[in-house]
């Protein structure tokens, strides 16, 4: 049994410019999960009092991962993360994408993943395009609108963070797709040879 000593079973220079923006881009909204997406800032201290059963239900959940919010007589402001108490629920999802993007791009890396898998760039749009459409939906729909009658909700650090990567990593699955089409055009016996 020989082994090819130039071709170690698991190399990051396998992978492309795109694979490598992809991955990373991808990274950075996985990480961004779990920053601060979404503030409020309550207008007055009395504004508990006018709640409704709705906005009563959703600071309590709040207060749940923040006592100090419903235990001060200031008028409240706090954050939560997109997997946090009062946001979470669907946005885990993005974190399984997330996630899924990131080991994905770590699988072509494999040597044997590379050679064996001729649609990566068709599976690597999809991902990031999903991933993507999951993170512009999670930043349009603020779950803290809700308590807009009572102070002002808005996006925190966290959002901006992830609209940008989910942005960037389908950026780099879009050269990822270049690359091929351009190779591809070039040399189709090529291309197929190089495919991954």
């Amino acid at each position: 049994m020989t082994s090819e000593p130039n071709l170690p079973p698991f190399d990051l220079s396998r992978l492309r410019p795109g694979d490598v923006t992809a991955g990373i881009a991808s990274f950075l909204v996985l990480i961004s999960l779990f920053i601060p997406w979404y503030s409020f800032a309550s207008a007055a201290a009395q504004a508990g009092e006018q709640a409704t059963p709705a906005q009563q239900q959703l600071v309590l959940a709040i207060c749940g991962d923040q006592p100090a919010v419903c235990s001060s007589d200031v008028p409240p402001q706090f954050s939560v993360s997109a997997l946090g108490a009062g946001a979470g629920g669907w946005r885990f999802l993005i974190l399984v994408v997330a996630i899924i993007a990131v080991l994905y791009v770590l699988s072509r890396a494999l040597a044997p993943v590379a050679r064996a898998f001729p649609y990566h760039w068709q599976v690597l749009v999809g991902i990031t395009a999903f991933q993507g459409l999951l993170v512009l939906i999670a930043f349009v729909a603020n779950p803290l609108g809700i308590l807009d009658s009572l102070g002002s909700s808005s996006w925190a650090f966290g959002a901006f963070v992830a609209l940008i990567a989910a942005i960037a990593a389908g950026a780099g699955a879009t050269l990822v797709m270049q690359e091929y089409k351009k190779l591809h055009a070039v040399s189709p016996a090529l291309s197929n040879a190089v495919r991954g």
